[in-house]
């Protein structure tokens, strides 16, 4: 098995492959062309259906509209013959020629030029709109249909040469691996080219088609025009005309920028997805089957490494082994699946878009590496009574699903833990159940039963391939498991172990799913009901809407050999029951032919019953496709909001609301850490499912007068926009294109776009889709300061100016263009939502529904007075400079909407009036003034925000001085009619004599004056619990807030200190310092209100306020705070204090400002002597201080240094130096000393019947016998036993020690002799050869000596080793001779004994070898 990286495969990306690029659109075709994701298929597959309904549309309209013109022109004659006939002859003169015959020649006449002019239009016909449609049809349309062709060609060559590839074993040769997966590389890559030219292309022909259509419409409307007077439609909707002409022209001027930034789109993602899926060139890699190695220590361990950080998610496909057919037949198929917030769960492509699979909770899931499988990387998900094979393409993807599953389950756990089930749909947390798809509509259950059993394994085991009829139509994937039966979506048999009751319940259950079913077989072309429920938003849409433009009409099935649909119902204009909203929705990012049906339940259904999801998976991939493309790019125009990790934020973890009644203690909620897993299949006694059918579907709330419009808008846009709020509603909905305007100094992408503009009371909403390329934005209604509007020929412009105050906002201003819509309504309609957010009592929502309708009905009998001046124009209005920004204002001082805003559109009350001038108010009781502050806010706002139902100011700062379980009372009524809530605190501290004590506070807070948005006071009362004295005092601080002007205030805080029994002797101490104490208080609380109104934000509403710090007296329920201590940076612990060390603390104060006055004395003599002396000598003696001081360290240094070099020299002269050598080692001959212990032994006793107690505990068994078998005989739970167990693994893992180590020292023993050996073998030969040389110089010298004649050279070598002085001594010189041949015998026969035996040794081993 192969250690080595990811094996190399075609495998299809894992999500986003899309690079950063500086424009905020979205791709989102072409992101799901590089994933090849179920929703480009399904989209592919819708577009492909419209383009041939567009083409038999277009071709029928061609002839027709051929034959209408021959059929006009064939009639020239008969009309010549009629007008001929219409003047009586020259010989008729019986009639009257003063009357009658005018009448009949004018008569004549106009019908001459009538007919003249009918036949000139007819003549026209070709020219105008034949002829620009056929040029069409054989150009843009055929090469879509060609792009289309290449698609269907490639992805089925793709499909079925990545079946082969997976489905080879393991025991296939790497080599072959290789090559067959450069061949599927091949075909991915023309298969995803094949993919991105048909997401290129498909926007472009909409685009086309659009731009011709509109182009004859107005060529055709123009000749109509001219036929006849411009009474009735043609003036009524003639001016319609221009602007959608003018929206042609709008769309033509982008169509360039909007090409080239598609191109590079394209370019991007397909580079980025070839260069993921490019297989690699080493062989080694295609050697590996699974997982690297398989451990102990579970998944995470193995696949973490080399990665940044965990994956969190993940999808894409995987083939599922399958059994099917009788005898049982084992089949592989390729599904979508996906790991993420908690569940795990599989799309499939259905004749009508994407269908959704159960979802099973990962906390019931078991995935694990499936070793056992002929084929390669496959793993294996467990779950209570099934098992799914699952395949993946790669080594690299078999990793990340082992690891995601494991990181999801652990973060499901986490997230399970505190999480109130209860509050679920259903009461089931998703983690820990099995939930079929919440809509039946979208359910893949539909296709479970249509399984041709007569395919062959290999039709039936590769992916759905396009027939050349059917095109890319796919044929619906499916699987028969070979576990017990579950239920079925449409068996209606009773099940096993189903009682009546329940089987009859579950029959009811189906049925009423039968009627909402909207699929058929796939031989069955008959025309279905309209999908949808009945009633609710869904009944709105399909009532209203025929055929929605940009979604397909539900009664035609989409199969290649159904008929279009005759007559669909035009909605004309005079049907809109209002104008806050069009009646038509926005073309979806990834359309699908069950996107109107997703828009048709998303507002009437609680779509997903996992509060981490936005919507359902089903959904998402039928309208955005595989992800919520528009979260991850929308750009978030706003202010800086309260931080999401603050822990005192209205959000934050740290917070436990828990109900308690009256005189009880805060108490935090219980909740059961233990999580039931609810299965679907799982045999229980009472059953509980997990599933639509268990809860009633929670439909959104509308006011009453919410009009029918903006029902159905609110639908799409909760697809569109799913983080947003359900209490946020629609408002009002506009087309229109828009562009922005950034800072000139900021380098901001441009906010562009052409689509819808969602505007609710808090904030607008921008949506586009234009070219393949989708733009969502988001800005607060807060950032415009001021809203003017131009109007034009071609279309009308409104001017969104934005506050500059922030710097995050980046941009200036937001041209808005509209075409369809009312200028002067919209202008002040959108005045009216934006005077309305600081108005110190903004309307509700249902307020401002009646108000925008009210002015609807005034605007045909009252005008705005400004319309026609031009007096009050704002400076920030563009100038008319001839360019489209620059025109006519419409200016927004007292117009319209304002005076709307004070009509009777808002339900009567108490006018109120604001003080002209800045309130003062100071408590006669607390003169003393600590702190004071003014925010740019309403008085009202800063209230909320100090003193809110969800303002944890307080508890922040009682956190800062090291407070716990701080507990947040609610707001009640006191006996004396004044608002009052109480806070709870637990402080720790260390006594005098260094004890640990803990106690519990109770402050007061007691609103004393509530004059709304002009003046409030708010009394502190706290206990000074670390000052001597304090159950006799409390330390009392007021807040007021005061108004100033409409978003000025001012903060103000008092303290004082109330005794209610005062001590003896250092009263004034303890006051004063608690009042310092105080002050320092209120300076904090100072700090942190001003923090909060600067996250708020500068000229905030009062509306804003509430909504993010609560009401006053709503909450009833104790909050009660446990932070982590990393949350914040506090301040020092506060310890109790005493009479003496405040006593001490005084004298210290005391003695340094004595120390501090003596200071300041000696510097001012100090001050008077600089005066006297003169610079010049103060100069000089300060540089002849300066040479002295340095010479006298130079000579010391110098003279040391010299002495120990003089001292180095002479010891190194005696030879004695420093040692810089050091070695430890150990030789042969040091072993058995080393070996042994160097310690003391220890002293054991002798004839001990405890210590012979502990020998047979510790030697009772074999040493080398298993650890956990160590004193069996004894008690299990005795420690006798543990103590043994103990010491033998200890032993044990000891011995092991010392066996290594053995093995080592025998290793470098081993090593040392071969050494020693060697240099022996080579020193004794050497010296073998210089025994001979001495033997020869003996021999000469013999020879020599008995007169024998010797070579001259080799005398000279002997008289050099013989030679020992002067020859005169013959007697020594013998002497010396028989001793040397007595050495030459003794050692040198000795070497040549050993040396013999060393060759003999070699022979002998040479024969052994052989």
């Amino acid at each position: 098995m192969s250690d080595s990286g990811p094996a190399a495969s075609p495998a299809i990306p894992t999500p986003a492959p899309v690079s950063k690029r500086s424009s905020p659109s979205i791709p989102v075709t072409l992101n799901e062309a590089g994933l090849d994701s179920p929703s480009f298929r399904a989209s592919a597959v819708y577009f492909a259906d419209q383009a041939d309904a567009i083409e038999r549309w277009l071709d029928g309209y061609v002839r027709t509209a051929s034959k209408l013109t021959h059929d006009i022109l064939g009639l020239e004659e008969t009309i010549n013959n009629y007008l001929s006939k219409l003047v009586p002859p020259v010989g008729v003169v019986s009639v009257d020629h003063d009357y009658t015959a005018l009448a009949l020649k004018r008569v004549g006449d106009g019908s001459r030029e009538w007919w003249a002019q009918v036949l000139k239009t007819a003549k026209k016909i070709d020219t105008l709109s034949v002829d620009p449609v056929r040029t069409f049809l054989a150009s843009d349309l055929r090469n879509f249909k060609e792009t289309k062709r290449t698609l269907e060609q490639t992805q089925k060559t793709f499909d079925s040469t990545l079946a082969r590839y997976v489905g080879q074993s393991k025991t296939k040769e790497p080599s072959s691996l290789r090559e067959d997966a450069f061949s599927v590389y091949e075909t991915r890559k023309a298969y995803l080219k094949a993919s991105m030219d048909f997401c290129f292309f498909a926007p472009q022909l909409r685009f086309n088609l659009d731009k011709l259509l509109v182009q004859i419409s107005t060529d055709i409307w123009r000749e109509m025009k001219r036929s006849r007077d411009t009474a009735g439609s043609f003036a009524k909707y003639g001016q319609e005309m221009d602007r959608v002409r003018g929206w042609s022209k709008e769309m033509e001027l982008t169509e360039s920028v909007l090409k080239r930034e598609l191109q590079m789109a394209r370019r991007d993602i397909g580079e980025n997805t070839v260069a993921s899926c490019k297989p690699s060139r080493e062989i080694d890699d295609y050697s590996a089957s699974t997982v690297p190695f398989l451990g102990s220590r579970g998944s995470m361990h193995v696949f973490t490494q080399g990665k940044s950080a965990l994956i969190m998610e993940k999808q894409g496909w995987l083939f599922l082994r399958t059994v099917y057919g009788k005898p049982s037949r084992t089949n592989w198929i390729r599904r979508w699946y996906y790991c993420r917030d908690g569940i795990f769960g599989w799309l499939v492509n259905g004749p009508q878009g994407v269908l959704q699979g159960d979802e099973i909770g990962v906390l019931l899931c078991n995935a694990k590496p499936a070793v056992q499988e002929e084929r390669r990387f496959c793993f294996e998900v467990k779950t209570k009574n099934q098992t799914l094979l699952l395949q993946a393409e790669t080594q690299a993807q078999l990793m990340e699903w082992l690891e995601v599953f494991e990181v999801a389950k652990k973060r499901a756990f986490e997230a399970s833990v505190g999480r109130d089930t209860s509050l679920l749909p259903g009461g089931v947390d998703p983690a820990f159940s099995i939930t079929p798809p919440s809509l039946p509509e979208f359910s893949a259950k539909q296709f479970d039963t249509q399984v041709d059993e007569a395919l062959g394994v290999e039709r039936v085991g590769t992916l759905p391939i396009p027939g050349p009829d059917v095109g890319l139509v796919a044929r619906a994937s499916f699987d028969v498991n070979a576990v017990p039966p579950k239920r079925s979506a449409t068996s209606l048999a009773r099940e096993e172990g189903e009682t009546g009751r329940e089987h009859a319940a579950r029959i009811m259950q189906k049925l009423d799913l039968h009627r909402k079913a909207t699929f058929t077989s796939s031989a069955d072309n008959t025309v279905m009901p309209a999908p949808g429920p009945t009633g609710g938003i869904a009944s709105l849409i399909s009532a209203s809407h025929g055929l929605l433009p940009g979604y397909p009409g539900p009664t035609v099935n989409q199969g290649s050999n159904s008929k279009p649909q005759q007559g669909p119902p035009i909605m004309s204009p005079e049907a809109r029951p209002g104008s806050l909203a069009p009646l038509t929705l926005a073309k979806p990012p990834a359309a699908t032919v069950l996107s109107r049906t997703a828009v048709a339940y998303s507002g009437d259904r609680v779509l997903t019953a996992n509060p981490a999801q936005l919507m359902p998976t089903a959904i998402m991939a039928n309208y955005w496709g595989s992800n919520a493309w528009g979260q991850e790019h929308s750009v978030r125009i706003s202010r800086t909001d309260l931080p999401s990790d603050d822990p005192f934020g209205p959000n934050s973890p740290s917070m436990k609301v828990a109900t308690s009644g009256d005189g009880e203690d805060a108490k935090s909620p219980t909740t059961s850490l233990h999580k039931k897993a609810i299965s679907m299949d799982a045999k229980m006694s009472t059953p509980k499912i997990s599933g639509p059918s268990k809860d009633k579907p929670v439909q959104e709330t509308f006011p009453s007068n919410y009009p029918t419009e903006l029902k159905i808008n609110s639908a799409q846009f909760r697809l569109l926009f799913p983080s947003v709020p359900l209490d946020e509603k629609l408002v009002l909905v506009f087309r229109a294109a828009w562009s922005s305007t950034s800072a000139a100094e900021k380098n901001l992408p441009q906010m562009t776009g052409n689509g819808r503009i969602y505007v609710t009371s808090d904030n607008m909403y921008f949506y586009g889709h234009q070219m393949g390329l989708v733009v969502a934005y988001m800005i607060s209604l807060d950032m415009i300061t001021e809203v003017t509007a131009a109007p034009g020929r071609d279309c009308d412009f409104i001017f969104l100016h934005l506050s500059q105050d922030d710097d995050e906002i980046g941009y200036s201003r937001i041209t808005i263009k509209t075409f369809l819509e009312d200028l002067d309504l919209l202008h002040a309609r959108l005045n009216l939502l934006i005077d309305d957010l600081q108005a110190e009592e903004p309307m509700d929502v249902p307020e401002i529904i009646k108000a925008l309708i009210h002015m609807e009905k005034e605007e045909a009998d009252q005008r705005s007075p400004s319309a026609d001046s031009w007096e009050e124009v704002s400076a920030h209005t563009p100038i008319d400079d001839g360019t489209a920004a620059g025109r006519s204002v419409h200016p927004r001082a007292e117009d319209f909407a304002y005076k709307s805003r004070k009509g009777s559109s808002r339900k009567p009350f108490p006018k109120f009036q604001l003080p002209t001038r800045p309130v003062i108010y100071e408590p006669e009781d607390t003169p003393n003034k600590v702190a004071e502050r003014s925010f740019e806010i309403s008085a009202k706002a800063c209230f909320h925000v100090l003193f809110g139902d969800k303002s944890f100011i307080f508890p922040k700062l009682y956190f800062e001085r090291r407070a716990q379980q701080i507990a947040q009372g609610p707001w009640k009524s006191n006996e004396a009619g004044n608002m009052q809530r109480i806070f709870h605190f637990k402080v720790t501290y260390n006594n005098r004599l260094g004890r640990l004590r803990e106690e519990v506070i109770a402050d007061h807070q007691i609103i004393e004056v509530f004059s709304d948005h002009v003046t409030y006071v708010v009394t502190h009362e706290k206990t000074p619990w670390h000052l001597p004295h304090s159950q006799g005092f409390k330390l009392v601080t007021k807040i007021v807030i005061t108004h100033v002007t409409k978003s000025k205030c001012k903060l103000a805080i008092f303290t004082k200190v109330v005794w209610s029994k005062a001590p003896a002797l250092m009263k004034h101490l303890v006051e004063r310092q608690a009042l310092d104490d105080a002050s320092q208080d209120a300076e904090e609380l100072a700090e942190v209100a001003t923090d909060q109104v600067r996250r708020l934000g500068h000229h905030s509403r009062t509306k804003r306020a509430i909504q993010v710090y609560g009401n006053v007296g709503l909450q009833s329920q104790v909050v009660v705070f446990s932070p982590n201590e990393t949350d914040y940076t506090r301040k020092p612990l506060i310890n109790p204090r005493t009479l003496s060390s405040m006593l001490f603390e005084t004298g210290r104060s005391f003695a340094e400002s004595v120390a501090s006055s003596l200071m300041l004395w000696t510097f001012a003599g100090l001050s008077k002597l600089w005066k006297v002396v003169s610079a010049q000598r103060l100069l000089i003696l300060l540089l002849g201080l300066s040479v002295l001081t340095n010479v006298t360290f130079s000579s010391q240094n110098s003279m040391t240094w010299w002495s120990e070099r003089r001292a180095a020299s002479f010891m190194n002269r005696l030879g004695v130096g420093p040692n810089v050598m050091m070695s430890k080692a150990i030789y042969l001959a040091d072993l058995d000393e080393a070996a042994r212990s160097t310690s003391s032994r220890p002293s054991w006793p002798q004839d001990s019947y405890c210590y012979s107690t502990f020998q047979a505990i510790a030697n009772g068994s074999s040493i080398d016998a298993p650890h956990e078998d160590a004193g069996s005989s004894l008690s299990p739970w005795g420690a006798s036993r543990a103590t043994a167990r103990r010491l033998r693994r200890t032993r044990q893992k000891l011995g092991s020690y010392r066996h290594d180590l053995v093995v080592a020292m025998r290793l470098v023993n081993s090593v040392e002799i071969e050494m020693l050996r060697s240099e022996w073998e080579n020193w004794l030969t050497d010296e073998n050869q210089r025994c001979e040389q001495v033997g020869m110089a003996l021999q000469e010298s013999f020879a020599k000596t008995s007169g024998s004649r010797v070579d001259p050279t080799k005398a000279q070598f002997a008289q050099k080793v013989l030679s020992g002085g002067d020859e005169d001594d013959a007697k020594k010189q013998a002497e010396r001779k028989e001793n040397l041949r007595e050495w030459y015998e003794e050692y040198c026969g000795s070497c040549r004994v050993d040396h013999d035996a060393l060759i003999h040794e070699r022979e002998g081993l040479s024969m052994a070898s052989i």
